[in-house]
């Protein structure tokens, strides 16, 4: 079993004294492997291996050493979002019934307390030796769901994401992504295999376009990786000359080919990432030269992927072992079917492709995103796709209202403008690309839509803070 403590050893023999990770203070390869060790030791005096360990942090650095530390003790890692409710945090803790908590006061300064719960278990009875961590994911039933990611898979993933996008040694990654959001491990890990850095951005960064645009200036990074509504966070400043100068990674959310157009001309180089949780971080990546042609990309190294009536179908290295305590799940998303490769074990995405014309994967949406409204079958990323692409528009979220109720269901669409729009010329732009069943019958503008910890688009908040 290789883990990541294994790849960012071996490359700290090669590199001990350069810099690895930038944070309140910069720490070189040998530091990180330092505090590593005095953190497995801290945690091997407090659990057993195969433990669960809550981590509560802030912090990429922190949160690289906790991963790696995690790794060295044989235990695995659930980093908590420190910006949900206390009730969700709750749940989410007497679901998965961590042995103890990792907890970081100051960067790369950690206690371990233990917790009086009964050990976390996957769903053969076993501990969990082989996982590297467990994130949660929402639940259709509402209950959020751990995803269990051995160490095997995050080390295949982390190594064929060093190749393509691709990270080189000297290079910098920010670091700017909630810890509970699995991207944030291509942020901090592939660096630490290449002989790269990763540079922590301060948290009032990542919400204010100004203070960013000093730290980009500051740090010069070679890659930022960013979800869709980061990118248009930042566009909507309306700095025309604005440059990021450097490899832009896209992911998370649908790249529409306005946000393309726009990202293009900024970057060096521009790549959609795609992938599930369960495919651990991204599972395909597409170098985007064209707006017009956006799509999913190739599968990584080590990864495959099929379409069986238009659901992606992903299999290889890299797949989840899992959900923790759910075989009912697991049994449902995860299952061995014929590949052309042959039989293997396999995920089922629920997301939506086709082939195009040049060989390329194009994304269709979720399974269950597409509605039924007045006996029209409809995407809603379609409608969001068309009114993000008025030029006052810099983004929008689009609503089912009373979808139980379909005589009176109808679509509302929230827009946020860079300039005073109007309903009726919204509407008009609107109904000039969509037909009549695909318009929204009621446009709202809001200052910003709600987001999560992972920067993606809040829509149950965004439904209740609208009801």
């Amino acid at each position: 079993m290789e883990t990541i403590w294994d790849l960012v050893r071996a490359q700290a023999d090669r590199t001990a004294e350069e810099p690895a990770a930038v944070g309140v203070h910069v720490h070189a390869y040998q530091d990180v492997i330092r505090q590593a060790e005095s953190l497995a030791a801290l945690i091997r005096q407090t659990v057993e291996p195969g433990s669960l360990l809550a981590l509560e942090t802030s912090s990429p650095v922190s949160g690289a050493i906790a991963l790696l530390a995690g790794a060295r003790a044989g235990c695995a890692i659930l980093p908590m979002n420190l910006e949900s409710p206390p009730a969700h945090r709750e749940l989410i803790l007497d679901d998965a019934r961590p042995a103890a908590v990792i907890r970081a006061p100051q960067e790369a300064e950690f206690t371990v307390d233990r917790l009086d719960t009964m050990p976390a278990a996957d769903t053969d009875g076993r501990d969990l030796h082989d996982v590297a961590y467990v994130l949660y994911t929402s639940g259709s039933t509402g209950r959020p769901k751990g995803v269990m990611v051995p160490h095997d898979s995050l080390a295949s993933r982390i190594r064929a994401l060093s190749l393509v996008p691709g990270l080189k040694a000297g290079e910098t990654i920010l670091a700017m992504t909630a810890l509970s959001f699995d991207i944030s491990l291509a942020e901090m890990l592939v660096p630490l295999i290449v002989g790269a850095k990763f540079v922590a951005v301060p948290v009032e960064a990542r919400t204010d376009p100004d203070a960013f645009a000093e730290f980009l200036a500051l740090h010069s990074p070679d890659v930022i990786q960013a979800t869709p509504s980061f990118w248009r966070l930042l566009l909507a400043t309306g700095d025309e000359d604005l440059s990021y100068g450097c490899r832009v990674w896209c992911g998370g959310e649908a790249l529409t080919p306005s946000l393309a157009a726009a990202l293009l001309p900024r970057s060096k180089q521009l790549w959609n990432l795609y992938g599930p949780t369960e495919a651990t971080i991204w599972a395909t990546a597409a170098r985007i030269e064209h707006a017009d042609t956006v799509s999913l990309g190739d599968p990584l190294p080590g990864c495959a992927l099929f379409l069986d009536e238009e659901e992606i179908f992903l299999y290889g290295e890299g797949l989840a072992s899992g959900y923790l305590g759910r075989p009912d799940i697991t049994a449902e998303r995860f299952s061995v079917r014929t590949t052309p490769q042959g039989p293997a074990l396999t995920y089922r995405t629920g997301d939506r492709g086709r082939w195009a014309a040049d060989g390329s994967l194009e994304y269709l949406g979720r399974v269950d995103a597409q509605i039924k409204l007045r006996g029209h079958r409809i995407e809603l990323g379609e409608v969001e796709s068309v009114i993000e692409e008025h030029p006052a528009v810099t983004e929008a979220a689009v609503l089912v209202r009373h979808a139980d109720r379909p005589e009176r269901a109808f679509m509302v669409a929230f827009v946020v403008t860079s300039e005073d729009l109007t309903t009726e010329t919204l509407n008009t732009w609107i109904r000039s690309r969509l037909p009549a069943s695909h318009c929204p019958s009621k446009a709202r503008f809001v200052g910003s839509l709600p987001r999560n910890s992972s920067g993606k688009i809040d829509r149950a908040g965004l439904a209740d803070a609208d009801l």
